[in-house]
């Protein structure tokens, strides 16, 4: 369990039920605060009201920082990202109903084009439309005074998405955050992207799974499933201690996920 003698990692959480924010936000907050998660991702679907948000908000806006996590694969055909804005805007408005300490602090984008069928890692078409979209709503968001955390599988820079890895981090994010989903490796997994990001002061959140094994193909050295939080808060200090010299951050997914780890279902 984490204690109080553990170092911040600015821990976030990613969150995509929408029962989070609906049923039982104070028991929702007690679990944050145990496992002093720092930040929260959350995804806000359409079926979401924007007073149920609000209220959400303004419930757990003053204990942790909250972002909203969005993507869909389909987004990167659009290089003007049209789709992305338009759920920008929802949370710009819904910004303006909130006092500055509850807002929503930016945009968690988790666009995954390598997840449709028929992908093509060499479609230059595509990769051009993703990159400009991308860099589009980052500098969307930027106006409007929120981050964007952009969030990239760990192999793009050894499949052929080098030159649109180094335009997210250079052009299209405040931070970012790597699916760093293979355990033993995580630190040779990141070194192209830390040292982009290091080179633009990007900071990087790297992301540990804890779904079980065989929930969305993934395996066991996939995920910390069996071994737990502090096997992954271990991981995570090695590769502060390597890459020392930035900012490394740690994320949780998903809150289900950590549930059952921990024993709270």
């Amino acid at each position: 369990m984490v204690n109080e003698n553990t170092p911040s990692h600015r821990i976030a959480l990613f969150s995509w039920e929408r029962e989070i924010v609906t049923t039982d936000v104070e028991a929702t907050v007690d679990f944050l605060k145990q496992y002093e998660i720092e930040r929260l991702f959350q995804s806000f679907s359409s079926r979401l009201s924007d007073e149920e948000i609000v209220r959400f908000m303004e419930s757990v806006g003053g204990e942790v920082d909250v972002y909203r996590l969005m993507g869909t694969p389909e987004w990167a055909f659009d290089e003007e990202a049209t789709s992305m804005i338009r759920e920008a805007d929802r949370v710009i408005a819904l910004n303006e109903q909130l006092p500055e300490l509850y807002q929503i602090k930016g945009l968690v984008v988790d666009v995954e084009p390598y997840t449709m069928q028929d992908f093509d890692w060499d479609d230059r078409d595509l990769q051009s439309s993703f990159s400009k979209g991308m860099v589009r709503l980052f500098q969307y968001l930027s106006i409007h005074g929120l981050e964007m955390i952009t969030v990239v599988p760990y192999f793009y820079d050894t499949k052929g998405y080098r030159e649109v890895l180094d335009i997210l981090i250079r052009e299209a994010s405040t931070e970012l955050a790597i699916m760093n989903y293979y355990r033993e490796s995580e630190v040779e997994n990141m070194r192209y992207e830390a040292g982009v990001a290091k080179e633009e002061g990007v900071p990087i959140t790297t992301i540990y799974e804890f779904k079980p094994a065989g929930e969305h193909d993934l395996t066991e050295r996939n995920t910390y499933h069996l071994l737990g939080v502090e096997a992954a808060l271990d991981n995570l200090l090695e590769i502060k201690s390597i890459y020392h010299n930035q900012e490394i951050f740690g994320a949780f997914h998903d809150f289900k996920a950590l549930r059952e780890v921990v024993g709270h279902d």
